[in-house]
C-alpha cells in the first residue's frame, strides 16, 4: 500500500508495530484493515485496543481511532477545552499550542516519584487475591477519525485481576463484559515477574514476549503496567526509573487541571503534535491517568478529501483512574 501521512500516528494509538500496515488510514477498506490491526496487536502481545465502526466524516477516511481498551473510562476535563464545531464557544478557547519542558525536567520528576513511591506501604496482591481497578474514559462521541473537538462521552469500567493474572473480571458502565482477557491488563501480567531493576525492566519491557518494540511503545506499555497493577514499593520505583531512561520523555509545563484535580503530565510526542501522556499527582505521584492531547496544531490532507485540521489543546482521549484496591474475590470492591 502506499504510505499516508498519519500512518506512524495510528499504529502509534494502536499500539501496532506493523510497517506491513502502511497506508491503510487512507483506504477505503478500513473495517478489515481495523481487524487486521486488532489480530497483530493480539500476536504481538502489545497493549489490545479496540477499533469503534469506521465511516466517512466530512470526507476524510482516517480508519479508526483507538482509544485505550482495558480500563476505558471518562470525566468531564477541567482545564482542557472540550469544544469544537459541534459545540459554542469562542475559536480562540483553545492555545496556540502546548507548551513542554526538556528531558531533564522530565527526569528530576521521575527521580522524585521513584523515591516517593519507595516508601509507601506494600500493596502488591497474592496470588488467589484480586486486584480491583476502576477507570473512566473521556473520548469523543464520534465513531472513527481523528478528534477535532466535542461533543465527548464518558464510558466507565471496572476491572477485577487475579493476582496470579490467569483470570479477569470487567463490567462496562455497569454491565459484564466478555473477552476481557485480550485487554491490556491481561497483556501486562506477561511481563511478571516484574524485575526490581529498572534497567532489566527495561530490557524486558522493550524485548517484549515475541519481538520488540520502539521507545513510544516501551512507554506506553510501562505505563500500562503502572496503571493495571498493584505493585510493591521497589517494583514501583522501578517502573519510573525504567520511564525515566527512555529518551524523549518530557513534562507539561505546569500542572494539568483534570476534572478539578492537578496532575503533572509527562509523555511523548507523536510526529511533533499528539502528546501521549502519563497523569500523576503532584503531592504523592502515584498514578492518576493517561491522556492524549494535541500540543501543536496539525493538519491532516488527503487526496480529494477536505483538510482536517486538529488545534492545539484538542483532547483525544483521557482515561483517570477512580479507584485501585486489593480485595477477596472478583466482584467485590475495597
Amino acid at each position: 500500500m502506499k504510505p499516508h501521512s498519519t500512518d506512524d500516528m495510528v499504529r502509534s494509538m494502536a499500539r501496532v508495530r506493523d510497517e506491513s500496515l502502511a497506508g491503510f488510514a487512507d483506504r477505503p477498506a478500513a473495517r478489515a484493515l481495523a481487524k487486521d490491526v486488532m489480530e497483530s496487536a493480539r500476536a504481538e502481545d502489545v497493549r489490545a485496543e479496540t477499533a469503534g465502526p469506521v465511516r466517512r466524516r466530512g470526507g476524510f477516511r482516517l480508519g479508526v481511532r483507538l482509544a485505550a481498551v482495558g480500563t476505558l473510562a471518562a470525566v468531564a476535563v477541567a482545564g482542557v477545552v472540550l469544544r469544537g464545531a459541534d459545540d459554542a464557544g469562542p475559536p480562540e478557547a483553545l492555545p496556540a499550542d502546548i507548551a513542554l519542558g526538556t528531558p531533564a525536567e522530565a527526569a528530576h520528576v521521575l527521580d522524585r516519584a521513584a523515591a516517593v513511591a519507595a516508601t509507601r506501604p506494600s500493596a502488591g496482591a497474592k496470588p488467589r487475591q484480586w486486584v480491583y481497578t476502576k477507570m473512566q474514559l473521556t473520548s469523543s462521541v464520534k465513531p472513527a477519525g481523528l478528534v477535532t473537538g466535542g461533543p465527548y462521552k464518558t464510558e466507565t469500567w471496572e476491572v477485577w485481576r487475579r493476582g496470579d493474572g490467569k483470570q479477569f473480571t470487567a463490567y462496562e458502565n455497569g454491565k459484564p463484559k466478555a473477552g476481557h482477557e485480550q485487554v491490556s491488563s491481561a497483556v501486562a501480567t506477561r511481563f511478571e515477574p516484574l524485575p526490581s531493576d529498572p534497567g532489566a525492566l527495561l530490557r524486558k519491557v522493550r524485548r517484549g514476549p515475541k519481538g520488540g518494540g520502539g521507545d513510544l511503545m516501551t512507554f506506553q506499555t510501562l505505563v500500562t503496567i503502572l496503571r493495571d497493577s498493584s505493585h510493591s514499593p521497589k517494583t514501583e520505583a522501578a517502573i519510573f526509573r525504567a520511564i525515566k531512561m527512555i529518551p524523549g520523555v518530557t513534562p507539561v509545563e505546569g500542572k494539568a487541571d483534570i476534572a478539578g484535580r492537578p496532575a503533572i503530565a509527562l509523555g511523548m510526542t507523536v510526529e511533533g503534535w499528539l502528546h501521549e501522556e502519563v497523569l500523576l499527582d503532584p503531592k504523592t505521584y502515584a498514578y492518576v491517568g493517561e491522556r492524549a492531547i494535541a500540543v501543536k496544531t496539525r493538519k491532516f490532507e488527503s487526496a480529494g478529501d477536505p483538510t482536517v485540521t486538529v488545534k492545539a489543546g484538542t483532547l483525544q482521549r483521557l482515561m483517570v483512574r477512580v479507584a485501585i484496591g486489593v480485595v477477596g474475590k472478583s466482584g467485590q470492591r475495597p
